[in-house]
C-alpha cells in the first residue's frame, strides 16, 4: 500500500472490537499501575485536549506512571492489545499542542510523575534527570545545594519540562543555547518493551557515557529527538557554569531600512566572539510593544490587526524602535570588557542607542527611574522590568515574563508568581518558527513576507529573529487569536498554513512544527522520509509510539484502534 500523510483521523472507538481492546487494556493498566494512575473520565481526557492552538483530539484513557517499570507495563499492555500510546513530559507545549496527541484516540501517557534528579555531578557539569522535572525544580537543586550552574531556560515558564523542550530540539539564550546539543545521553523504553541504553554504558562505561555525547557506532540517540521510536524515561545534560560577568546590551535601529545592517553586524558580533556572546534577538516594533504596553483594543476592530498608524503612536511614546536588538556578554570580566570593546565598535555607527547594563548598573537606573516625572516612569519602568527579566534568562533563572504574550490581546492581567496553564485558560496561540540563512537580503524577504501574509489575514505581525549561529536565525512569529471567535480561529489556521507554503518558496522552512501540522513536512515518496518509515517500520511495526509524530504511517501498520 503507497505511504499517507497521517494515520486516519475519525478513528473507529465506536466499533465493538475497538471498544474491547480499549476495555481490556484499561483492566491491565489499572492491575499495573493502580487505579488513581488510569483516567478514563471525560473531565480529565478533556481537559489534556484543550489547546492554545484550537487543536483536540480524542482521548480514551490518560495513563500517569511514576516510574520506569511503570511505563514498560504500559508499552507491553498496549502491544498486546493494538492501543497507541502518546508520551508527554508535562502537557505545556504551548502553541504546538499543548498536550494532545498528533493523532485521535491515543492513550497519553503522563510522565510528570517520573520527576526524580537521578545524579548530579557537580565535577562533570551534568545533571540525570527524569522527563517530569521542570526548570524550577531544577533551580531549586541547584541553588539549595550552593551549584553554580544555569538551567537551561526556555520561554515556556518553570512548570516546563527540561527533557521535552530539549527532545523537540528547542534552544534558549543561556550559554547551552541549542538544548538538545547539551542532551548527552537517553535512556528509553522501546515499542518491544526493551530498555534502550547508549552503547558506552552498554560497554560498562556510564561514567564517560555522561561527560561524552556521540558514543561509539551510529548516532541512535537523534531517534528520540523529533521522533516516535520509544518513551524516553530518562537523560543526562550538560549544564554550563554561571557566568563571573554577565552583561547585557540592547540596541535599537535608527530606521526599519537599518535592519540590513544590524544583520550584518550580528553575524559578525556572533563570528568575532562566539561563545562569550549569547544568541541575540532582534525584535519588530509590535513584538516589543506586545511585552510592553496593553494591546490597544480601543483603536483595532476585531479581527483586524493594529492599524499600522497606531503601531506608529505607540512605538514613539514608549521610545521603541523599528527593530531591538538584546543579547549578553558572559565569561570572566576581562574577557567581557574586551568584548564590550568589539561590540560597541561594530554596533554604534549603526544605531540610534547602545545600552548595556548588569546587576549592578540596573539597580542605579531602577533608582533613577523613581525620580521621573510620572508619565516617563511608567514608560522607563516597564524597559527595565523587561531588562531585569532578561537577565535573569541568560543567568539560566527560571521565568515566567515570556508568558502574558499569550493572553496580550485578551487584556487579561495574570500574575506571574503563580502557575499558569495558558491551554486551561483558552488563550489563542499558535508558533510559526521558520529557520532564515543570515543574509541581510533574505531577512528582509522573510520580514516583508511575514508582515504582508499576517496583515493579509487579519492578524499582527509580531516578530523575532535568534541568532542559532553565525549563519542562521530562527524566528519566531506567535500568531495570536480569540479562540471564543470562530471567525478568528479560522483566520488564523490560515494564516498559518499561508506563512508555511508562502515561506517554504522562497526557502525559508520550520525547524519544528505542532502537530495539526506535521504531515505538512512529510513527503513519503523522498529519500529522507522512506527511510524514516523504514525504521519506524522496523522498530515498531505497530506503530504504537506517537503514531503520526514527524513520522509517514502507512495503512498496513495503523494500528487496529483506527480501523
Amino acid at each position: 500500500m503507497p505511504l499517507t500523510l497521517t494515520p486516519p483521523q475519525d478513528g473507529s472507538m465506536d466499533t465493538a472490537t475497538n471498544r474491547v481492546a480499549i476495555d481490556e487494556a484499561v483492566r491491565a493498566w489499572r492491575r499495573d499501575l493502580g487505579d488513581d494512575r488510569v483516567c478514563c473520565q471525560s473531565r480529565v481526557t478533556q481537559a489534556y485536549s484543550a489547546s492554545t492552538s484550537s487543536v483536540e483530539r480524542r482521548i480514551p484513557v490518560v495513563l500517569k506512571p511514576t516510574d520506569r517499570e511503570h511505563v514498560t507495563a504500559i508499552v507491553k499492555t498496549a502491544a498486546m492489545h493494538g492501543v497507541p500510546l502518546y508520551p508527554i513530559s508535562r502537557g505545556r507545549n504551548w502553541g504546538y499542542g499543548s498536550a494532545n496527541p498528533a493523532t485521535n484516540d491515543c492513550a497519553v501517557v503522563d510522565l510528570s510523575g517520573l520527576n526524580r534528579i537521578r545524579e548530579f555531578d557537580a565535577d562533570l557539569g551534568v545533571v540525570t534527570l527524569e522527563p517530569g522535572v521542570t526548570q524550577q525544580q531544577l533551580d531549586d537543586y541547584l541553588t539549595q545545594r550552593g551549584h553554580p550552574f544555569c538551567v537551561p531556560v526556555h520561554g515556556g515558564g518553570p512548570d516546563c519540562s527540561l527533557l521535552g523542550n530539549a527532545l523537540e530540539r528547542g534552544y534558549g539564550i543561556t550559554p547551552h543555547a541549542d538544548h538538545f546539543g547539551a542532551l548527552m545521553n537517553v535512556e528509553a523504553v522501546l515499542p518491544n518493551g526493551q530498555f534502550y541504553q547508549t552503547p558506552l554504558t552498554e560497554l560498562g562505561g556510564p561514567l564517560v557515557d555522561r561527560a561524552f555525547k556521540w558514543g561509539i557506532g551510529p548516532y541512535v540517540d537523534g531517534l528520540f529527538a523529533q521522533g516516535n521510536f520509544g518513551i524516553v524515561t530518562s537523560a543526562t545534560i550538560a549544564l554550563a557554569p554561571r557566568s563571573q560577568q554577565t552583561t547585557a546590551f540592547l540596541f535599537m535601529a535608527r530606521t526599519d531600512a537599518d535592519l540590513e545592517e544590524l544583520v550584518l553586524a550580528v553575524r559578525d558580533l556572533q563570528r568575532r566572539l562566539g561563545s562569550v556572546c549569547t544568541p541575540i534577538n532582534l525584535m519588530n516594533d509590535l513584538r516589543v510593544l506586545s511585552m510592553t504596553v496593553p494591546y490597544p483594543r480601543d483603536e483595532v476592530s476585531p479581527g483586524d490587526p493594529i492599524p499600522a498608524n497606531t503601531v506608529d503612536e505607540l512605538a514613539k511614546a514608549n521610545q521603541v524602535a523599528p527593530w531591538t536588538g538584546i543579547g549578553a556578554l558572559q565569561g570572566d570580566p576581562g574577557i567581557v570588557r574586551s568584548a564590550m570593546r568589539t561590540l560597541k565598535r561594530r554596533l554604534q555607527p549603526h544605531v540610534k542607542r547602545l545600552v548595556t547594563f548588569d546587576d549592578r548598573r540596573l539597580r542605579l537606573f531602577q533608582t533613577v527611574a523613581r525620580c521621573l516625572p510620572s508619565r516617563w516612569r511608567t514608560v522607563v519602568g516597564r524597559q527595565l522590568s523587561a531588562a531585569e527579566s532578561f537577565l535573569e534568562i541568560v543567568n539560566g533563572k527560571p521565568s515566567r515574563v515570556a508568558l502574558p504574550l499569550a493572553y496580550w490581546k485578551s487584556g487579561r492581567t495574570v500574575d506571574l508568581n503563580s502557575e499558569l496553564n495558558l491551554a486551561a485558560d483558552g488563550c489563542g496561540l499558535s508558533w510559526f518558527a521558520p529557520l532564515v540563512p543570515m543574509k541581510p537580503e533574505l531577512v528582509r524577504n522573510y520580514t516583508n513576507l511575514v508582515t504582508q501574509t499576517c496583515r493579509d489575514y487579519g492578524l499582527d505581525p509580531l516578530i523575532t529573529l535568534t541568532s542559532l549561529s553565525d549563519r542562521c536565525f530562527d524566528s519566531t512569529v506567535p500568531l495570536l487569536f480569540d479562540q471564543s471567535d470562530p471567525t478568528q480561529v479560522l483566520a488564523a489556521k490560515a494564516c498559518h498554513d499561508a506563512l508555511l507554503n508562502t515561506a517554504r518558496k522562497q526557502g525559508f522552512v520550520p525547524y519544528r512544527l505542532g502537530i495539526d501540522h506535521m504531515s505538512w513536512a512529510i513527503n513519503p515518496d523522498t529519500p529522507y522520509w522512506s527511510t524514516v518509515a523504514k525504521l519506524k517500520a522496523a522498530l515498531d511495526p505497530q506503530h504504537l509510539i506517537a503514531p503520526g509524530r514527524y513520522c509517514p504511517v502507512t495503512e498496513n501498520d495503523t494500528p487496529s484502534l483506527y480501523g
